[in-house]
């Protein structure tokens, strides 16, 4: 979890529509009525907004309280801010403080278990969480102000004694590698995530990547050496607010912490990045997009530059509202962009990244590039902010400070940011007088000291066809490949000329089971329909599965599930997904998945067994249920299928692959076992098949009917879109 300053260019104000509407509903639209002109009605001045301020105490183990009363209701909530996050992990064990937050609180203590904690906390109501970012982990209590010193003390119990239970963290680790193989669905966030590494460099933690292998290599242990070297009350900020007396609650705080010992002093090594991004084009090809996401810009500045007033107003200014010069120009008069945003960033702990983003139709991606570099020239230096949009954004800022601290959590929040960074106490309350003081001149100033037109890293997300110019209009055009590394499997035997003879021997058995080197080659098409069980996470799906497979590389799948029809087709480097109303393309990992479970069939990968690129090996015997088999190692374009075939006939019983999970998950190992084996137009199918997952049920698969070489019509593996295309040439 990345813990980031919020960026005003992310909000959309409109404080003076507000101030409008409530002004007419006390009373003013008398005044209203007597005024023609709208900028001529007189409002009365705001009050005074005083921002209440935490009482800071030290305890003699060093960790420092924040306390904020807050009598509204009869809640207490705590947080708890540890020095410590993904920034000091070891780059080979990337994710390790992502796990280590999960598991903190799941995992348990040496006196309760995570599910004896959770009876605990729900019987009360109560919340405990934990979590870790790069700059900060955090462990949080809810709780009703009579349960909480009961649930001070469990909450105790988590921050110092933490077992990290082996189950919870299997559990975290699957949901980590659940994200990993999903990461690549969201354009916004592939865009996110690959120009912070063009700004900061990929090997920074500000740009790090989890991966399967980092995941793969965290033990348990990794996770007590993290507890016992970062969490101490010397690295820890405690805030609490809501219904309590604060003589009372410092006195609970100091009887529950006081006697903890203080840690080391541990010096943790700044975080590293790159101080300049190289600038130039940048593109990740993605054509199941039908838009390009455009993103642009290089290193920002830090929150304690003297300069970050005058850059909230710049900020508001270009980027954040819908008077601003981006959303006005390039939204509203251009019409290029369905979202547009813009400014310089500022981080507490490393500078943030002056960035301007887009989407747009592919159609338009140059003309959006072009209207985004126009921008930036603009306000850094042809056309400065002018005074009036200077007092616009500052009266906009001002007006909504209020709305952005409304609460004493929002406000202890914000304090505690501020004491953990070492800002002053008062930094909060002077932020108006601090953007109060920014001039015209000042908002120009830095609008070229920190924009710089020739330092932009540029980004483009989406797909080629449609582009209104090429990229390469703007220079060399790097290309980003977003491909996820898949973990190491386990590495198979070397394969050798003995191996590889007696492999080939094997599979022409393999090849006479099937029905014999005739039927297998004259196989064009077949066509099920199938039973099929599915077990989910949300329990078990009872399917009718009417798929038809065009060799070498056409499938359509019609599914009928409790939900509804879904229809995929793939037609060589086509893919189309149809599910109730929402159609479209297949993203390509799962076009590509059901090409290679093509070839995974034995039947299909007995048609290539002279392929140049077709190699098998012997690698040994085994028995499946008391039969004997021999066991082979297929492997076709870097795609390897493990088989179990019986000697006595060569019927494949078994196979076995690695591939993501269902709907995408983490890659594993799919088991497939076949049975029920009837004759049909001289082939030899199973009728029945089961398979697993990682060990676990997945599904099972009761053929219904069979067709041999059936009529297919190209229409069925031709999406709609491009039916209705063709008819109406």
């Amino acid at each position: 979890m990345r813990e980031r300053k919020t960026m005003r260019i992310t909000a959309i104000r409109f404080p003076a529509v507000l101030a409008f509407i409530i002004c007419a509903a006390v009373g003013l639209s008398s005044l209203h009525a007597q005024v023609k002109d709208w900028k001529k009605i007189k409002f009365p001045s705001m009050r005074t907004f005083t921002v209440p301020q935490p009482e800071r105490v030290a305890l003699d183990n060093g960790m420092v309280v924040l306390l904020l009363e807050d009598h509204e209701l009869p809640l207490v909530e705590l947080t708890a801010r540890i020095r410590t996050g993904s920034g000091v992990e070891p780059a080979a064990k990337a994710g390790l403080a992502s796990i280590f937050g999960q598991v903190w609180r799941t995992g348990g203590t040496k006196t309760m278990n995570g599910d004896a904690i959770d009876d605990f906390l729900e019987s009360r109501a109560a919340v405990v969480e934990t979590g870790a970012g790069i700059s900060a982990t955090f462990a949080t209590v809810s709780s009703l102000k009579e349960d909480f010193p009961e649930v001070l003390k469990v909450f105790s119990d988590i921050l110092r004694n933490p077992v990290f239970d082996q189950e919870k963290i299997d559990i975290a680790v699957n949901l980590e590698k659940a994200g990993i193989a999903r990461r690549n669905d969201d354009p916004t966030e592939i865009m996110q995530r690959e120009f912070d590494k063009l700004v900061y460099g990929p090997d920074s933690p500000y740009a790090r990547t989890t991966e399967y292998a980092t995941i793969g290599s965290i033990t348990r242990d990794d996770l007590l050496a993290f507890h016992k070297k970062y969490v101490a009350p010397n690295r820890i900020i405690l805030g609490v607010r809501g219904d309590f007396v604060r003589a009372e609650m410092l006195d609970q705080l100091k009887k529950t912490f006081g006697a903890w010992a203080a840690g080391p002093a541990v010096k943790d090594p700044p975080p590293v990045y790159r101080t300049s991004a190289t600038p130039g084009m940048n593109f990740v090809r993605k054509d199941d997009m039908t838009q390009s996401n455009i993103i642009m810009g290089h290193l920002g500045i830090e929150e304690n530059n003297p300069d970050i007033f005058a850059v909230e107003v710049l900020n508001e200014a270009f980027g954040g509202s819908f008077s601003a010069r981006l959303f006005n120009n390039v939204r509203t008069k251009k019409g290029l962009a369905y979202r547009v945003r813009g400014g310089v960033g500022s981080d507490f702990d490393h500078p943030g990244t002056f960035n301007t983003f887009m989407t747009t139709k592919v159609e338009t991606t140059a003309a959006g590039i072009d209207a985004l570099l126009e921008e930036i020239s603009a306000i850094a230096g042809t056309k400065p902010p002018t005074a009036e949009e200077v007092a616009r954004a500052k009266e906009s800022i001002l007006e909504s400070f209020v709305f952005n601290y409304d609460s004493t959590a929002e406000i202890l929040g914000q304090q505690l940011t501020y004491e953990y960074y070492g800002f002053p106490l008062d930094y909060l309350a002077k932020y108006r007088e601090n953007i109060e003081k920014v001039t015209t001149e000042d908002v120009a100033r830095v609008a070229k000291k920190y924009i710089h037109r020739d330092q932009l890293a540029m980004l483009v997300v989406g797909p080629v066809k449609g582009q209104d110019k090429p990229l390469d209009t703007y220079g060399k055009v790097a290309a980003i490949d977003i491909t996820i590394p898949e973990p190491a499997a386990a590495a198979a035997p070397a394969a050798t000329p003995a191996s590889l003879k007696q492999g080939r021997e094997v599979f022409a058995k393999v090849v006479d089971g099937l029905g014999g080197a005739g039927a297998v080659d004259s196989l064009t098409a077949l066509k099920t329909l199938s039973d099929m069980t599915l077990n989910t996470p949300g329990g078990q799906f009872a399917l009718k599965v009417d798929a038809t497979f065009a060799l070498p590389d056409r499938v359509r799948q019609e599914v009928a599930t409790p939900m509804g029809q879904i229809v995929m087709l793939v037609n060589g480097a086509e893919g189309y997904m149809k599910q109730g109303p929402n159609e479209g393309p297949l993203p390509p990992a799962q076009r590509e998945e059901i090409l290679r479970s093509i070839w995974r069939n034995p039947l299909a990968l007995a048609q290539r067994r002279d392929d140049s690129a077709f190699q098998v090996q012997y690698v040994g015997e085994e028995s499946i249920e008391g039969t004997p088999c021999d066991v082979l190692l297929a492997t076709l374009n870097g795609d390897t299928l493990k088989l179990w075939a019986s000697k006595a006939d060569g019927k494949v019983l078994r196979t076995q692959y690695r591939a993501p999970g269902a709907m995408g998950g983490p890659p594993g190992d799919h088991v497939m076992s076949f049975s029920d084996f009837r004759k049909v137009s001289g082939l030899t199918i199973p009728f029945k098949s089961e398979g697993t997952f990682d060990g676990k049920p997945q599904r099972s698969s009761v053929i219904q009917e069979v067709v041999v070489n059936p009529p297919v019509d190209a229409a069925l593996f031709t999406a709609p879109q491009a039916q209705a295309a063709g008819g109406s040439q």
